[in-house]
């Protein structure tokens, strides 16, 4: 990649967002989307980082021109709150599942929220989604 503006259209294509998924994460047109992969618009410090962010990617590598990899505090930030989603379904059961129970939830949770279309997963992890499922592993390991 030669520049910043193929940079962020490169890291658009691979987060699975079309222009319009992602003017409207943004809250903004897709034309100024397009604008700013066509170098037709200043892009902002500001901007850039929103950018990054909505794309999963490191922002500093993205403007260095790095390749654009995954930002793993996107990630680990996932994995938190998954964690937290986890803990408070066990507090609500009243339960003390083993450890490797807690594990096979949380893993479950991230491959189904990992299956999620681009445009879902930009809007940020929703644990309400979740809540359900880890019930009812905890319920069936309850039973067995």
């Amino acid at each position: 990649m030669d520049t910043l503006f193929e940079r962020i259209k490169d890291a658009r294509e691979k987060a699975g967002l079309s222009v319009n998924q992602a003017a409207e994460a943004l809250g903004v047109k897709r034309t100024q989307i397009w604008r700013m992969e066509n170098r037709s618009e200043t892009l902002t410090a500001e901007r850039l980082f929103e950018l990054a962010d909505l794309y999963g990617v490191d922002a500093r590598k993205l403007f260095q021109g790095d390749t654009a990899s995954a930002s793993p505090d996107r990630l680990y930030d996932l994995i938190g709150a998954v964690v937290i989603m986890v803990e408070e379904c066990v507090q609500t059961l009243d339960a003390r599942p083993p450890p490797d129970l807690i594990r096979d939830a949380v893993v479950e949770v991230l491959r189904q929220e990992g299956n999620q279309p681009p445009d879902i997963r930009a809007k940020g992890f929703d644990a309400t989604r979740y809540q359900g499922l880890v019930t009812l592993i905890f319920k069936q390991a309850k039973q067995s």
